[in-house]
């Protein structure tokens, strides 16, 4: 298979497309924290806590390389099939309402790999105490890649599987040597401990209230969970109740319940509840309860700064930002929907020359319904001959093989026509123009694509393009 050169072509921004925003100002969010992943064969799966405090937080952006790979409304992203044992570097900021964006998150480093190679169960997962008082202390670990199941024992006292990646712990004694312990859990009969940590609580007096029971929630937003719970079984006084997500306070109460606001939709919380008595010290913490926030944010934005560029006079090139995470997203050329992509960025192909255009996007949002459209995009294409190819007919793709234990083959063909070169896309990347009849494509493992071809006259302009060919890659699983 020969791959035909095409010379390049000056891209040109049409009319109406939008420019550069000025910078936002405002007050600046604080920066998240906390930045965690839990690492797999085909991808990471990012989390991280927006700290209390600053102007209100819209959004979130995940880098890699100084780069946005990911724009997200909650504080979780899924980087998935991101190819097999490869490494990647992620940050993250937040993002207030007026568009100010926090600095970054301190970075998070993990690397993909197969099941038959996945890490031994005594990988570390380094524990960090903190907020340590005379009565509590406060833990929070890195699940690692191993099994993501951590049981935490302090002093000998076992709190079982704890889920999320921090925990409080209150009802200590003051002035008392405490030895924090982690261990992995279902992941080989030994059950091995694979995080220490050393600490001692400050001088003071003991509370010895019983703990708070019966937790529940009571109401659950995108933004906020309602909860309610029972003092404690003793009868012992009570002065406030202290709330906890996690191993961070986030609310503080006269009466046994509370609304936590300032959350993020989808998201998973880690609930306890301390009495405090009057001097501020906690009463050991009611069992952990873990709701989540509504899975559907209330008002999503619409997808913004919508450009076009000119690529010939048959084909545009669309980007566009959406600060949320969208399952794919729809472009509509007036009502009628004409592309339908899963990254935010389409090329339109098979377009008359000269001819013009309403553009506008709407997201897709996983399991809610759709974002509003964007603000509509007025273009006209660049001049040109009238011609246009018909789309391609038979294109598909061959069973992917593996070519080493990190590379797939990806075999496609299609049915040529004489006088005619194909234009091969994955999502609005041009992959390569060839001549014949199919062509070879050397990928990673564990990625996913979305093939598209066009075909390609002499004065190159594109036919419309075929219907998008799924692809994610295999690679070897070591025994």
């Amino acid at each position: 298979m020969r791959k035909l050169v095409v010379p390049a072509v000056v891209l040109t921004v049409l009319a109406g497309a939008v420019g550069t925003a000025a910078a936002a100002a405002g007050p600046v969010p604080p920066a998240p924290a906390d930045l965690t992943g839990s690492v797999a064969n085909t991808g990471i799966a990012l989390s991280w806590r927006q700290p209390a405090g600053g102007p209100a937080v819209a959004s979130f952006r995940v880098y890699e390389g100084g780069a946005v790979v990911r724009r997200t409304a909650t504080t979780s992203a899924p980087m998935q099939y991101i190819g097999v044992n490869t490494t990647h570097t992620y940050t993250v900021t937040a993002v207030s309402p007026a568009g100010v964006e926090s600095a970054p998150s301190a970075p998070f480093t993990g690397t993909t790999w197969t099941p038959g190679m996945a890490p031994q169960c005594d990988e570390p997962a380094p524990l960090t105490v903190f907020d340590v008082t005379s009565s509590g202390l406060s833990v929070r670990w890195s699940v690692g890649r191993s099994s993501p199941q951590l049981a935490l024992t302090v002093n000998g006292r076992d709190y079982g599987v704890v889920p999320g990646t921090s925990l409080r712990v209150g009802g200590l004694s003051p002035d008392t040597a405490y030895g924090i312990t982690l261990r992995r859990v279902n992941c080989d009969s030994r059950d091995p401990a694979v995080g220490f940590a050393t600490t001692r609580t400050l001088p003071g007096a003991t509370n010895t209230a019983a703990a708070p029971r019966n937790l529940a929630v009571t109401a659950q937003a995108d933004r906020s969970i309602g909860l309610a719970w029972s003092g404690p079984t003793d009868g012992s006084y009570v002065h406030q109740y202290a709330v906890y997500d996690g191993a961070y306070r986030v609310a503080t109460t006269w009466t046994p319940s509370a609304t936590v606001a300032g959350l993020f939709h989808n998201t998973v919380h880690r609930f306890t509840v301390a009495a405090l008595d009057v001097a501020g010290n906690e009463s050991e913490h009611s069992t952990v309860l873990s709701p989540s926030t509504a899975q559907c944010p209330t008002g999503p934005p619409a997808p913004a700064a919508v450009t076009a560029t000119a690529v010939s006079a048959s084909t545009l090139r669309l980007d566009w930002t959406l600060e949320s995470t969208a399952g794919s997203y729809t472009v509509l050329d007036g009502d009628s929907p004409v592309a339908t992509v899963t990254d935010p960025a389409a090329v339109l192909t098979g377009l008359a020359p000269a001819s013009q255009h309403s553009l506008r996007v709407v997201g897709s949002l996983p399991g809610c319904p759709d974002t509003p459209a964007s603000a509509p995009l007025a273009v006209t294409t660049l001049a040109g001959p009238a011609g246009r190819p018909a789309a391609p007919l038979g294109f598909h793709a061959g069973q992917p093989t593996i070519a080493y234990a990190y590379d797939a083959d990806v075999p496609l063909s299609w049915t040529p026509s004489a006088g005619l070169a194909y234009r091969l896309y994955d999502g609005a990347t041009v992959v390569g123009t060839y001549q014949g009849s199919a062509v070879t494509l050397r990928t990673r493992g564990a990625e996913r694509h979305q093939y598209r071809l066009t075909a390609v006259d002499a004065n190159g302009d594109e036919s419309p393009a075929t219907a998008p060919v799924e692809v994610i890659t295999p690679f070897l699983v070591a025994p």
